[in-house]
Formats: C-alpha cells, sequence, structure tokens
C-alpha cells in the first residue's frame, strides 16, 4: 500500500540567499534564451551565405554601386576644381587631379609666394592634395571633340 501525504497548509518563506539563487538561475536561463537566438541567427545567415555562394546573381541585377567596374567620367562632363567651369585645356598633375591650364598655372605660382619660396621655382602645392608638384611635370591633355582634336600650343 502507498502511503498519500496531507498537503500542508504551511507556507515556506525564502531568504535573501534563495532570492540570489532565484535570480541567478532565471538570469541563466535568460542568457540562454538569448544564446539560442544568437545561434538562430547565425544558421539563418550562414544559409543566406550558402545560397548566395550556390546562387550568385548576374552582375547587371546589382546596383551600380556593388559592381566591380570602375566609374568612368567624360572629361567633358568634369569642371575644374578651382574656377568651378568646364575645363579649359585639361590639365593633369603628378599628383593626378586635373585642372584648367591658367587655373593651375596660377594656383602654383600663387603657392610658391605663399611659402615664402620655401618651394623651388616653377614648384607649388597642388590645391586639392597639397603635394608638392612641378609646373614641368603637368600634362596638358589632348581632348578629342566632334569634329576636330584640340593640341595645346606649346
Amino acid at each position: 500500500m502507498s502511503t498519500l501525504t496531507e498537503p500542508t497548509n504551511s507556507v515556506e518563506t525564502l531568504d535573501d540567499n534563495d532570492n540570489d539563487n532565484v535570480n541567478t538561475n532565471t538570469n541563466n536561463i535568460n542568457n540562454s534564451i538569448n544564446d539560442d537566438d544568437d545561434d538562430i541567427e547565425i544558421l539563418e545567415f550562414r544559409k543566406i551565405t550558402q545560397d548566395l555562394l550556390d546562387n550568385p546573381e548576374p552582375q547587371s541585377q546589382l546596383p551600380p554601386s556593388t559592381s566591380n567596374h570602375q566609374t568612368v567620367k567624360k572629361l567633358s562632363d568634369i569642371q575644374c576644381p578651382i574656377c568651378f567651369d568646364d575645363i579649359e585645356n585639361a590639365t593633369t598633375t603628378s599628383c593626378g587631379h586635373i585642372f584648367c591650364l591658367n587655373c593651375i598655372e596660377q594656383s602654383l605660382s600663387s603657392s610658391r609666394a605663399r611659402t615664402n619660396s620655401n618651394v623651388a621655382r616653377g614648384k607649388g602645392l597642388c590645391p586639392l592634395c597639397r603635394k608638392v608638384v612641378s609646373f614641368k611635370e603637368t600634362i596638358v591633355l589632348k581632348l578629342k571633340t566632334a569634329d576636330r582634336v584640340f593640341t595645346p600650343p606649346k
């Protein structure tokens, strides 16, 4: 025969140590749930990544900013960063920046004057990157227009 225990009418009280244990256990359970959520997110990320590797989208469907091709601008669409007009007699410096021939010539001259002649004659600072550039090293670019080719004076 089994014996049944009678229910008691007493209520046990918890002391501070028991409260701490309950809080710790609750935190552990919550952390475990959060860890499970992280695991699920990681698994979902892996699945998405694997799907992309297995089925890459063609380049044409990707936005232009994500393609591997560099953006090429027409020289006729570029404005001089000194005068903010369309470039006349496009000239590039040794650092690769493009200016109007007259603008870069004046800029290098005034740059040399502002630096109290610490820069050698014919040299100055690029107005964009402040690299020391020589006017002799500038290259006047030949622009092909619709019906003629512009060759700068020498």
